[in-house]
């Protein structure tokens, strides 16, 4: 079970400026699709970013439109290297490890207060646009092959390819076994349409999905967080998924809590919620959390704390 996310009315959606493309998002599914009209990619662990080239200037919006440009220097001077007049690339941000793999913890370091943000990097797998062409009604394979005549044999140091990978049946558990974060499968005939989207799925080595925080237990750790309280929204109301105490550190841990206690409220967010000792907080923080599944009673199984989304807003959900 995933976050369900209600219809949206316009009252939910972000107004949208003129110019801007809203990304396309993947559906979480159980298996990888199979067959020749799908082409996989390894799943990146980072922030969603859409990358803007227009006449050497470069602008870099997260997938809830805001303007991260100054967070993320290496990739600006990458693109702005690209020999394009214009062009709207899709793309992940992220640091890789001395594997090549990505961690959305390192991630969030480098973005993080005396963080190397030199150290991130642009996986990109979609272009949209491209010297005053609109491609997005174009098929995906089309796009992806203007996208590497783009890059060019040697592309800007900061950007690489996100390559097609090839496999069996067994190809996900391949994926899992080099330790990447899963597959995001994609049909090749597909035009670019902004949401959530059935063409483009993608699949989790480990779970993994974003919550709404609506409180903590106090506890003898990391200044005084013992766990954290989750809920995900179904049908427009929030419902309880339960806590999660691992993953916290020193930075992450403290981080938390003070922000949960500035936004303290005297009831739960959810009516009729009891959790003993539970300090309650108005829903206004979304975290990164990896889980194995879910309890009968509609709770988190063996969930881990990965960071806080600072791309993803609340109030896109309520």
């Amino acid at each position: 079970m995933k976050w369900a996310r209600r219809a949206t009315s316009a009252r939910d959606r972000p107004s949208v400026p003129a110019g801007v493309i809203p990304p396309l998002l993947p559906t979480l599914v159980d298996r990888v699709p199979h067959g020749p009209t799908w082409l996989h990619e390894i799943k990146w662990d980072g922030y969603r970013i859409a990358v803007y080239l227009d006449r050497g200037k470069v602008k870099i919006l997260t997938r809830n439109l805001h303007d991260w440009t100054d967070r993320f220097p290496t990739i600006v001077k990458a693109v702005a290297a690209l020999e394009a007049t214009d062009a709207i690339i899709d793309g992940e941000a992220f640091v890789a490890d001395d594997k090549g793999l990505s961690h959305f913890s390192s991630l969030q370091r480098a973005l993080g207060r005396g963080g190397r943000r030199q150290d991130i990097m642009l996986a990109v797998f979609d272009l949209l646009k491209l010297n005053g062409k609109d491609l997005r009604e174009r098929p995906l394979v089309d796009r992806r092959e203007a996208l590497v005549d783009l890059l060019g044999e040697a592309p800007p140091n900061g950007i690489v390819l996100s390559d097609e990978i090839s496999g069996g049946s067994d190809i996900l558990a391949q994926v899992c076994q080099f330790g990447f974060e899963g597959i995001v499968s994609k049909l090749r005939s597909s035009p670019y349409r902004s949401g959530r989207r059935q063409e483009w799925v993608k699949t989790k080595c480990v779970l993994s999905d974003e919550f709404i925080v609506i409180g903590y237990e106090p506890g003898n750790s990391y200044g005084g967080l013992g766990s954290v309280l989750l809920a995900n929204v179904e049908d427009g109301n929030l419902v309880f998924a339960g806590g999660v105490g691992t993953g916290f550190n020193a930075r992450t841990g403290p981080e938390v809590k003070r922000r949960l206690d500035a936004c303290q409220m005297d009831k739960p967010p959810i009516p009729g919620l009891r959790v003993k000792g539970a300090v309650w907080a108005r829903p206004a923080i979304v975290v990164e959390v990896a889980y194995r599944g879910w309890t009968e009673d509609h709770q988190l199984r063996h969930p881990s704390f990965k960071g806080i989304r600072e791309d993803w807003s609340v109030d896109k959900f309520l």
